[in-house]
């Protein structure tokens, strides 16, 4: 399951190097991964910047290891701690650096996800920049931080990331599930259980074969509403 987004991104008039041109949200079994069902799929026009690599742009890895030193903890490719960092400086393309930002973007603002995949397209310049999330309305925002962030490196300007973090921070917490149904989801990603959420209510959905639970559980115990869908077989749900 997916959402396509076409994008006009929010921060278009202060920095333009680069374009979103849509952004798909996936919510199971995908192209990208069979297991990480969460992922936001932006496809990314580089315009000039593609003839613009990290180790040919004057200062860029010294000016994002001060403003994001946390991206240390960021293994990439070279599997050790510091090993996006060495990537930067080697040269890579900045799809692959706002793969990244997004991604450590989500983690400040407390919600720790680390899975991230930048391909190009037919299109030259044109990227498939793949990261995961956990609260959808968060990680499409923090793509199009990210994408701003690059730019405003790129082009030495200022860019506070601080007030981007803090509105994450409010958005999730508007958007996360109930502590009960939370704990439920979390033993379920333990399990790989896929799951999806229906609502805004902490309406849950287990599975995606024949045989689907549907459930939401109320901040006061004992009250309980389950539902058991079975495509099959033509039954109402049942409530208790």
């Amino acid at each position: 399951m997916q959402n396509c987004i076409p994008k006009v991104s929010i921060f278009e008039t202060q920095f333009t190097t680069m374009k979103i041109l849509e952004t798909r949200v996936m919510k199971g079994p995908n192209y990208w991964s069979i297991r990480r069902h969460k992922l936001i799929v932006m496809r990314l026009d580089l315009e000039d910047m593609e003839n613009w690599p990290t180790d040919k742009i004057d200062g860029f890895a010294d000016r994002l290891e001060e403003t994001m030193p946390s991206l240390y903890d960021h293994r990439c490719s070279e599997d050790h701690r510091g090993g996006f960092f060495k990537r930067v400086r080697q040269g890579t393309w900045m799809g692959h650096v706002v793969e990244h930002i997004a991604l450590e973007l989500q983690t400040l603002a407390g919600l720790d996800t680390g899975f991230g995949r930048t391909r190009e397209t037919k299109t030259p310049g044109v990227y498939n920049v793949v990261y995961s999330y956990l609260e959808e309305k968060t990680g499409l925002y923090a793509g199009e931080v990210a994408v701003a962030f690059c730019d405003a490196l790129f082009n030495k300007a200022d860019f506070d990331l601080t007030p981007h973090i803090q509105r994450m921070k409010e958005m999730r917490e508007r958007e996360r599930l109930g502590p009960s149904t939370g704990s439920i989801v979390e033993e379920a990603i333990k399990r790989d259980i896929p799951f999806i959420r229906l609502n805004r209510n902490s309406l849950v959905q287990l599975g995606w074969e024949l045989i689907k639970n549907a459930f939401r559980l109320p901040l006061h115990p004992p009250l309980l509403t389950l539902q058991l869908k079975l495509p099959a077989i033509k039954r109402k749900p049942k409530i208790y």
